[in-house]
């Protein structure tokens, strides 16, 4: 693989960016204890339409109407819940003013509420706009890198530099180097 080659990978490398998905993970089905109107204990995963509803032995409980203890009535086909009817409660006598003032306040935590959703999109706006200008960016910064370095692979290359045909070794008129000289030529001589 050339230099060329090298680059082109990098430069795909980077082109996408692809996120990373995490596998979701199956959820594991809490079953909570129910009693039967005539005291049959029942597992219900959930009470609402598509629970299952299964027996204490594990199967699943037979078709047809059951009723809780609790009043409410269920209708189960293949161990799922197709139908949820529930208890009638008596209604409680409450004061005309309770109920107004209970609207008052609902109303008011809606409006809260409300002002509180559209601060909280505001800001998840601002926050998609400033992480898709730092994209844009580095995407940018990572494509001038990879034209830089191509641009530096087609620079010529140059030798290296040539060795000097003649050295000439010129001798100084200094006592010490001949000394040195002299010594080195008398070890040579004795090795001989």
């Amino acid at each position: 693989m050339n230099a060329k080659e090298a680059i082109l990978k990098i430069k795909a490398l980077f082109e996408d960016m692809p996120q990373e998905e995490k596998p979701v993970e199956e959820a594991k089905q809490d079953f909570a204890e129910y009693q039967l109107a005539d005291g049959t204990k029942v597992m219900i995963s959930s009470l609402e339409i598509g629970g299952e509803v299964k027996l204490e032995d594990g199967s699943f409980a037979p078709d047809g109407d059951h009723q809780l203890a609790d009043g409410s009535q269920i209708s189960v086909l293949d161990g799922k819940i197709t139908e949820i009817e529930a208890a009638e409660k008596p209604e409680a006598d409450v004061p005309e003013v309770e109920v107004e003032a209970k609207d008052k306040k609902m109303e008011e935590m809606a409006a809260e509420f409300a002002a509180k959703i559209s601060e909280l999109n505001g800001l998840i706006e601002a926050l998609n706009a400033k992480v898709s200008s730092i994209e844009d960016k580095s995407k940018q910064g990572f494509s001038q890198v990879v034209d830089l370095i191509e641009e530096v692979t087609k620079m010529p290359q140059a030798d290296p530099i040539e060795k000097p045909q003649s050295f000439k070794f010129e001798a100084t008129k200094d006592i010490k180097f001949e000394r040195l000289n002299k010594y080195r030529h008398a070890i040579l001589n004795s090795k001989n």
